[in-house]
Order: C-alpha cells, then structure tokens, then sequence
C-alpha cells in the first residue's frame, strides 16, 4: 500500500507501508537487536529530542524509532540511520559542492540549532551505510534518513 505524500521536514515522500514494516529491524544491520550505550540511550530519550512533527512524520512513513538500522556516537553526538521503502518525491540534495574541498560533500540540512539536529535524507543504494534489504533480496526504493543530534538525556523536551 502506497501512502500519499508524507511531509518530513523539508522533503516529501510516497512510502510503501507494507514493504516499509517487512524492513524494519532487520537482522544483520549494526543496531539489530543492540543494547549498547548509545542505542539504549536513544531508545529511552528520543522521543525527548525529536520535535513533534518528526515524530509524526515517522509515524506515518511506519518506521519503527525504537529500531534504528544503526545509532552510535561520541559523547551524546548520535549519528542514527533509518531505512523505508518508497520514492524521495522532493527536497534537499544528499550532496553539496564545497569550493574549499572542491568535491562533493554530504549535506546535512540543519533542523534545530539547540539542541542541534541535523537530517540528510537520499536513496540507500548512495550511502556507504549498511541497508536492509527487501523480500525479493534488492534494495530497490529503499530509502535513507540519516540524522544527526546532540541527545539530551532528560525527559524534558528538547
């Protein structure tokens, strides 16, 4: 089942729900069944961190916060990476020219300045990260959300 549009910050999505539930968790993939610091950590302050209307936007893309396909960073700097399956519609480039480097760079678009947040969003089959796979073995229209964020251990909202 193909959803509308779903709005996620600055980008639009169609998102196949069904194939999207069969993806998540998926064992194999870094954070699949970890209980380490920065995966128990997010699981018990993400829904502090994130603003509401992303919280929401996950919701109705279906994908699962308590299971990321990868979380992990120094000192309360999360790096955490999603996966659904559907059709980046419109939004940000995953990739910016830096003059200074002269090269692409990865662009991670700002979404809160504090705590700081920051979400790059492109086709999985562009990122160097591990991905799920679907049922028929591809990774066809899978795609990525990769955040950024300082995680605020508190239960007051960020």
């Amino acid at each position: 089942m193909r959803r509308p549009t779903i709005n996620f910050s600055q980008w639009k999505f169609s998102v196949d729900l069904e194939e999207t539930k069969k993806i998540q968790n998926q064992p194999g993939l870094p954070a699949s069944g970890c209980d380490c610091e920065d995966c128990s950590s997010w699981r018990n302050y993400y829904k502090y961190n994130l603003p509401e209307d992303l919280l929401n936007s996950f919701n109705r893309i279906g994908i699962d916060l308590d299971h990321p396909s990868d979380c992990y960073g120094p000192e309360g700097n999360i790096r955490v990476i999603f996966h659904f399956v559907g059709k980046i519609q419109s939004g940000p480039d995953s990739k910016s020219f830096s003059k200074k480097l002269e090269e692409n760079i990865m662009n991670y678009v700002p979404l809160r300045q504090e705590p700081w947040l920051s979400a790059m969003v492109l086709p999985a089959r562009d990122s160097f990260e591990p991905r799920p796979k679907r049922t028929n073995g591809t990774d066809q229209d899978i795609v990525c959300i990769d955040m950024r964020l300082k995680l605020v251990k508190s239960s007051e909202n960020a």
